[in-house]
């Protein structure tokens, strides 16, 4: 009797995978995880050049060791848990980038460009393809739209497919609308579609971002990739209600955390002279001295156990105005049984699956307003911590990726 082959998935990424802490890589975890949920396995494969980054080494954090069957990191050496480059060229970019680092050190404006968004040049993306092609696997995977015309070469294989995190296009836009300069390479919307034309099946993390590049690829089939929290052992306190920021380094964590910082927080010590805002995460760091020192604000760092900045008493804060991907925050905050106060820009992601979950408000000072309110109100904080609870998983559940992924 023949044994029953597993499928497998190829995804193809170009970035370190050595960190947990940031957006993407929770998400690409999420992804990972769903599809072993569906009976596939995983093969990653590193582009060669791009994948290093500005430096000649690289780790895999253990959990995507845990979720990989297989790893693949072309024009490398391992030694213990690193991978070193064999590349003269990765070793050049790293020593330039060095040079780069002394000197902004020294007050020069130095700007780093971000190649995320950039397609792989001719000869490394014939090498990943090779890679794939010689594999042959069930289904291609494409991080990012930039990736995506690798799928034009692989057209032999059943399936093809982008998981995309952000859409490049709508993050520019957003980054103009709020007077920020893009720090990656600019696409249109038409120009993004364009490169996943190949493509018979996307994922999105982002429900808003499905409805908006989906109908310019009618061809493909469109699955979204549900943020998925973790479930936390909540710990409910008597202490008294304060207003939590929790984020990693990134533009739009940055902005809204300033935002709140110098625009709604004074406000809010205007009506509650005894507020509270807890700031947990990388984010501390960037704050300048004279925010870090606002009254009223306290800065915890990296927390490692959320438990202990959960329950009612912590109110959640999103005022988010620049988000590309699912703001992956709410979930989270709705996860930790923190009632939750955001602007609309933060729920995008979501479309309208958890608007009912949380307070919304539009504008400083209504925010501000939004936000004193819960803080007096410990009934009303208490049903939103228990209805987020009790109702955020199943809203959030991967159930249609799942099956897809069985049906290979």
């Amino acid at each position: 009797m023949s044994e029953t082959r597993l499928p497998r998935m190829d995804m193809i990424v170009q970035r370190q995978l050595d960190v947990m802490t940031t957006g993407n890589s929770a998400y690409l975890a999420i992804f990972l995880r769903t599809v072993k949920a569906g009976g596939t396995r995983v093969r990653i494969v590193f582009a060669p050049m791009r994948s290093f980054g500005n430096r000649p080494w690289m780790s895999v954090h253990p959990e995507f060791l845990e979720l990989s069957d297989e790893l693949i990191v072309p024009a490398s050496l391992r030694i213990g848990e690193r991978y070193w480059s064999l590349s003269p060229q990765i070793w050049a970019r790293f020593a330039i980038r060095a040079a780069k680092a002394l000197v902004g050190k020294l007050g020069a404006d130095i700007k780093i460009h971000s190649y995320l968004g950039d397609p792989l040049n001719g000869r490394e993306a014939k090498e990943v393809c090779a890679l794939v092609i010689r594999g042959a696997p069930d289904i291609a995977v494409a991080e990012y739209s930039s990736l995506a015309p690798l799928l034009d070469h692989l057209m032999n294989i059943p399936h093809r497919s982008v998981l995309l995190h952000d859409l490049f296009s709508v993050r520019a836009e957003q980054f103009r609308a709020n007077g920020l300069a893009p720090d990656f390479t600019e696409v249109t919307r038409a120009e993004e579609a364009q490169r996943c034309r190949a493509s018979t099946v996307n994922f999105y993390a982002s429900n808003n971002e499905l409805h908006v590049l989906s109908p310019l690829l009618p061809e493909a089939q469109s699955i979204w990739l549900r943020p998925e929290p973790p479930v936390h052992a909540v710990q409910e306190t008597d202490v008294p209600a304060h207003a939590v920021f929790l984020g990693t380094r990134h533009a739009g964590n940055i902005d809204a955390l300033k935002h709140l910082v110098d625009d709604i927080w004074p406000l809010v010590l205007k009506q509650r002279p005894d507020a509270v805002l807890k700031v947990a995460g990388s984010i501390c760091a960037d704050l300048t001295p004279e925010q870090a020192t606002t009254r009223g604000v306290e800065l915890l760092g990296r927390v490692k156990r959320l438990e202990s900045i959960s329950g009612s008493p912590a109110i959640g804060l999103a005022p988010t105005r620049i988000a590309s991907g699912v703001s992956i925050k709410v979930a989270e905050y709705l996860m930790l049984g923190m009632p939750c106060v955001v602007y609309p820009v933060a729920l995008e992601g979501f479309l309208d699956v958890l608007d009912d979950l949380v307070v919304i408000a539009e504008g400083p000072e209504a925010y501000a307003d939004r936000l004193v309110e819960l803080m007096s109100d410990a009934d009303a904080r208490k049903r939103l911590s228990i209805r987020g609870l009790a109702e955020t998983p199943e809203r959030l559940s991967n159930r249609d990726l799942i099956s897809f992924f069985k049906q290979l």
